[in-house]
């Protein structure tokens, strides 16, 4: 009898830590100016539904971006982050 419960019991854990769930992705951009001025955006949020937290946190983490741009021939430069997190 304890052996069917305790079989029961790590079927149950087993199953529901695989399940498909709504994930959340919150994104934040940011842009620093020649100056050092920082400019943050509004985050935006994307919301996965009946996936499982692994392939949610590659197609969030995919939104991720830092890029540094120079304009023309002068010496200033613009950086730009986009930072994801999934909750």
């Amino acid at each position: 009898m304890k052996k069917t419960f305790l079989l029961a019991a790590i079927v149950s854990v087993v199953g529901l830590s695989s399940c498909k769930k709504e994930m959340t992705c919150t994104c934040t951009s940011t842009q620093t100016d020649p100056t050092g001025l920082v400019t943050t955006g509004e985050p935006s949020v994307t919301t996965y539904k009946k996936i499982n937290k692994s392939k949610a946190k590659d197609q969030c983490l995919s939104a991720k971006l830092e890029e540094t741009s120079t304009s023309g021939s002068s010496t200033s430069s613009y950086k730009y982050e986009n930072k994801c997190e999934l909750k």
